[in-house]
């Protein structure tokens, strides 16, 4: 079956308007649509397109350890010379119990806890994925010196496509976004939101919800030097995002950070034309400069957080935070949520969207910020007719070996096809 743009046009415009009808939409038919479209055969209707996992353990720090003021989850061992990453980053007050979550790769079954003390030494014990309750009666090392170049962030790689409700080509760069946490005080969680890639030709605007953290929990969000993504722009009589504050209350009374009313602008790298109109080129999804394809060095803006109650920090975690794009689509403005669980959130915009399963979702996050995505019109990965190709495409390790079943292959992003990839 061939299908126009313009059948799919027909098909779904008066549904997906603002003032749009749930009963005109043909679920079966877009379903059939969308599949027919996309790059992989048979997906696994159960996917959930998670690549990490949730984490919520009980940690008896004791009372042994004077002077421990902070717990580190820990991706390895840094006393064995390792470089590792903080999974998850806690104040504490005293010795005693804590309860806390974190977020790792899936594909990781081995952690460490690690408790530092003002003097910024390091007790460390390790743990496995299905531990829940963990000790420092017996620590691997005791009250180490760790050298600081060990000790990195953790951050992931959110990559959108910008074709929603439509099917997209599939090379997941029209936004794409990195971001870590940081905790910088005792009520405190420092975001960094790095715009690394805009393959989108049109205007694309981003915000990131905290999911389950109310508007009134959070006191205020500053940027470290005051400077925005959006500095400068010049927003339109029909802006994107209705409002120029960093902290804005969505639809159910949920805390957004406004991230930018343009993905263009927010790189740092686009001006406006003599005639006022903010000149387009995609940036960095192409290996050389043309009319079309522009590089600019990705630029970062880290927002500052500031709870109410600080315990709310003890399960803030890369989860937590919903980053999604607002789109425009047949005169409706419409958000692509980064993650699949969140897929039918309306946080700013109220709209009908299709959830059905077995199609590919519009955005993937990736654990990891050295994820490579595919470079312009290069599709992430096929799975047809027991063939695979694609950016990620090695066999055992493919994104379509990932997509036809959830369980295979989650190490795909590691496997990059070197000339398909930025």
């Amino acid at each position: 079956m061939i299908v126009s743009r313009r059948f799919l046009v027909a098909l779904l415009g008066s549904t997906l308007c603002v003032a749009c009808n749930k009963d005109m939409f043909d679920e079966n038919d877009y379903k059939a649509i969308v599949e027919e479209a996309q790059p992989v055969s048979n997906i696994d209707a159960a996917h959930t397109w998670e690549l990490a996992s949730d984490h919520y353990i009980t940690v008896e720090t004791g009372n042994t350890l004077p002077g421990a003021n902070r717990l580190r989850i820990l991706s390895g061992n840094p006393a064995a010379g390792e470089g590792v990453t903080v999974l998850g980053d806690y104040i504490i007050e005293g010795g005693g119990r804590q309860y806390v979550a974190f977020t790792a790769p899936a594909r990781l079954s081995k952690f460490y806890a690690a408790l530092v003390d003002d003097e910024g030494n390091y007790t460390i014990t390790g743990f496995t994925a299905s531990e829940r309750t963990i000790s420092f009666d017996q620590p691997l090392a005791q009250k180490v010196q760790v050298a600081s170049h060990l000790i990195g962030l953790q951050a992931y790689s959110y990559c959108f496509e910008d074709e929603m409700p439509q099917p997209g080509d599939y090379d997941y760069n029209d936004v794409v976004l990195r971001m870590s946490m940081e905790r910088t005080a005792l009520n405190q969680m420092t975001i960094n939101v790095t715009v690394a890639a805009v393959g989108s030709e049109s205007q694309v605007a981003a915000a990131l919800r905290l999911v389950n953290y109310k508007y009134d929990d959070i006191e205020s969000v500053t940027t470290a030097d005051g400077v925005t993504f959006d500095t400068g722009y010049k927003k339109s009589s029909l802006p994107f995002i209705d409002s120029s504050d960093l902290l804005m209350r969505g639809i159910g009374g949920e805390a957004v950070i406004n991230l930018f009313e343009d993905a263009h602008w927010a790189t740092g790298a686009a001006s406006y034309a003599s005639e006022g109109y903010l000149q387009r080129v995609k940036y960095n999804v192409a290996k050389v400069t043309s009319e079309e394809h522009d590089m600019m060095s990705p630029r970062t803006i880290s927002y500052v957080v500031t709870f109410k109650n600080p315990v709310l920090l003890n399960y803030f975690t890369l989860s937590a935070i919903d980053p999604f794009i607002i789109i425009e689509y047949m005169g409706a403005l419409m958000e692509n949520h980064a993650l699949y669980s969140y897929r039918s959130a309306t946080v700013l915009n109220e709209y009908v969207q299709p959830t059905s399963a077995s199609i590919l979702p519009w955005a993937v996050v990736v654990p990891t910020s050295a994820f490579r995505y595919p470079l312009d019109g290069v599709n992430i990965g096929f799975a047809k007719d027991g063939a695979l190709f694609g950016a990620y495409m090695t066999t055992g390790h493919a994104f379509g070996e990932w997509a036809e079943n959830h369980n295979n292959s989650t190490d795909w992003y590691l496997y990059p096809t070197g000339n398909m990839v930025y």
